[in-house]
């Protein structure tokens, strides 16, 4: 995992400040009855998804503090606590969710402003220095300097996740689309079992435009799938789409069927792949 320059690092934290000012702001301005509107995290109302995003304000500076003292042991109420061995992780995040709701009740709008901010506070008083030392994450230890960009992830992506279902055409910010461009690229893929694929491999191309005019060759192989930088050579398709609707197809957000068969996908080459494709991913 690539580390980050001091310039970055303030580019970052200053980004997460401003996904959580938007955020916040934009929370205000809604009605009390927004707060119980559905969202696109199927579980959960706007309120649930801010109680959600509370937790992980104060958790992340729980992460780096301990961190920052060489312990990379669980913290309490994390989902890695003992007690809570066994419990699928969107079971996990549900329960937090519901109890900060409940507890915070008015107060919740608040209380998600003061912790991220808070937040902010942490990562700026990381020195260079810090910004390797690895850091207990739930999901595998990493570096501390990711925790700034999975802020920015949470933030972003959860205020879409609020938006489009208040707003008829709501977006990804544009500033945070290339952190999470590099997020979400990361993440492994479902292997899939297509009958493209029954007698080799298959290679779909998507060629993005907008925040990030990049290529990303998606490799498909029986039950398994790469995701990497595109490499010389052809494609069996291609598919064309700009960096948003990438980022939400693979953050599950975006159906890519739908995406290809209302046109925000191009496809040229193999069309019968890239549609077998997107009916099992």
């Amino acid at each position: 995992m690539v580390s980050v320059s001091i310039t970055d690092m303030q580019t970052r934290i200053a980004l997460a400040r401003s996904e959580a000012e938007g955020l916040a702001g934009y929370l205000a301005g809604q009605p009390a009855a927004a707060w119980e509107h559905s969202t696109a995290c199927d579980r959960w109302q706007v309120a649930d998804v801010v109680a959600h995003l509370v937790w992980i304000g104060e958790f992340y500076a729980v992460f780096i503090a301990r961190a920052l003292e060489d312990d990379l042991s669980p913290p309490p109420e994390s989902p890695k606590d003992p007690k809570y061995a066994g419990t699928p992780p969107e079971d996990f995040y549900n329960l937090k969710a519901v109890e900060y709701r409940k507890n915070l009740g008015d107060d919740l709008l608040s209380t998600f402003t003061r912790r991220f901010a808070e937040l902010g506070r942490v990562l700026e008083k990381l020195a260079p220095a810090d910004y390797e030392r690895p850091c207990f994450y739930h999901s595998g230890n990493r570096p501390v300097w990711t925790l700034a960009d999975l802020t920015v992830q949470e933030l972003a992506v959860h205020a879409w996740d609020i938006q489009s279902h208040l707003e008829p055409d709501a977006h990804l910010s544009a500033a945070s689309q290339p952190v999470l461009l590099e997020r979400v690229v990361q993440r492994p893929q479902p292997g899939l079992n297509l009958a493209a694929t029954a007698s080799g491999p298959a290679r779909l191309r998507f060629e993005l435009t907008g925040a990030a005019t990049r290529a990303y060759d998606l490799t498909l192989t029986a039950g398994a799938t790469t995701l990497e930088p595109a490499e010389d050579g052809p494609a069996a398709a291609t598919l064309r789409c700009d960096t948003e609707t990438f980022i939400m197809m693979l953050y599950r957000r975006l159906n890519l069927a739908e995406a290809m068969t209302d046109g925000r996908v191009e496809v040229s080459g193999n069309a019968e792949l890239a549609q077998e494709f997107a009916a099992a991913f």
